[in-house]
């Protein structure tokens, strides 16, 4: 199936404008200092006590931030100024950054034989952590990353290692955020950002989920950082699996902590990773007729409003979240997608959670694609809306 957008726009700029672009905007880069760790494990005595604080949260999650109306000399206005004036000033740091960035683009197009001609929209993912042979490696699934390039985006992967917090700055601008799957969130990083904490599995129970049941911290810090920024920029967001969860307790939501031991067994929303149908097992949904989700399936959905989605979760949505939307429930009462209501993607505004992953459902359902298509038109529109 093909992953290609349809119906997007796509702006047209020159080297030189996309270097101006990026200097007018100051996306440049700022240098930070490492340091701190974080460990990865349920009892959070780890957890580092130097730690960038998100706004909301006390300081800025820029820090200081110039513009050219505050004083920063840009070398548009530097190379100006010298014209008329004669002024032979050094460039600042922050000046000779953009300046080197725009000449490896330069220098890179050459070597590569092609010009880039249009500045596609930066999406951030931050990786998973994965064993393999006895050493953890970090992952993002390739489907993931196919749909987000399918669109014309940059996927830009952000390692959950315990330093990266100290660098996140330097990963922006952000034009949409994509969080997907990954373990329980932790206590500590839940009530850092005033987020109510589920219930917990104990003993035997937690065994039986436990490679969803550990925490990992570094990832947790990192993706709530980006998504309590997203949502107070606006920036497009769309979560997925554990993506939603995240993105329902940031709006005030709660969330069940075990459907098998709060809701039941009448729906099986997990298999174990070694079960043969773990891939192929499919669950029914109702979609809600009016909402995103319907219109991106509404060649699938026939007259009974049903999907068979897949499902990979022992957790799910309790109470929706301020302001959001519900989209689609399994027959046991667990919410499979909500999504806020300023949705339009033309304009830049999406903001939307699934439980279930329709990037592994492709072959199932054309609206599969359809997701990942109407959220790059909305990174598309958001990027254009900030240069």
């Amino acid at each position: 199936m093909s992953t290609q957008a349809h119906g997007v726009p796509m702006p047209v700029l020159c080297l030189s404008e996309i270097a101006a672009a990026a200097t007018v905007s100051g996306r440049g880069r700022e240098d930070l200092t490492p340091g701190g760790s974080v460990a990865f494990q349920r009892n959070l005595s780890g957890s580092t006590g130097e730690e960038l604080t998100p706004r909301g949260h006390g300081a800025g999650f820029y820090g200081e931030v110039h513009s050219e109306d505050e004083g920063e000399e840009t070398p548009r206005m530097v190379h100006a100024r010298s014209e008329t004036n004669g002024d032979k000033t050094p460039l600042t740091a922050s000046t000779r950054s953009k300046v080197r960035e725009a000449q490896e683009m330069e220098e890179l197009q050459t070597l590569l034989g092609f010009q880039l001609k249009e500045q596609h929209p930066r999406v951030l993912c931050v990786s998973r952590r994965h064993l393999r042979k006895n050493k953890y490696v970090d992952i993002v699934g390739e489907y993931h990353l196919d749909l987000v390039q399918g669109f014309g985006g940059v996927p830009v992967i952000i390692p959950r290692t315990t330093q990266t917090l100290k660098h996140l700055m330097q990963y922006l601008p952000m034009d949409g955020l994509l969080v997907v799957e990954g373990n329980d969130m932790s206590d500590g990083t839940l009530l850092k950002y005033g987020c109510s904490v589920p219930g917990r599995l104990e003993g035997e129970d937690a065994q039986k989920f436990a490679s969803d049941t550990e925490f990992d911290v570094s990832k947790d810090e990192l993706e709530f950082a980006l998504m309590k920024f997203a949502l107070d920029k606006g920036c497009p967001i769309l979560g997925l699996c554990r993506g939603s969860q995240m993105l329902n307790v940031l709006r005030g939501g709660t969330l069940i902590g075990d459907i098998e031991s709060e809701i039941g067994h009448q729906i099986v929303h997990l298999l174990d990773g070694s079960d043969p149908a773990y891939d192929s097992h499919r669950h029914p949904i109702r979609v809600t007729p009016g909402t995103p989700l319907a219109g991106w399936f509404a060649d699938d959905l026939g007259t009974s409003g049903e999907l068979l989605v897949n499902s990979y979760h022992h957790q799910g949505v309790k109470k929706l979240g301020e302001g959001l939307v519900e989209m689609a429930w399994a027959p046991d009462g667990v919410l499979e997608g909500f999504y806020d209501p300023t949705y339009d993607p033309e304009s830049g505004r999406f903001v939307v959670g699934l439980q279930f992953h329709p990037e592994r459902m492709l072959q199932d359902y054309a609206g599969c694609a359809e997701v990942y298509k109407a959220f790059g038109r909305a990174c598309w529109a958001y990027q254009r809306s900030q240069l």
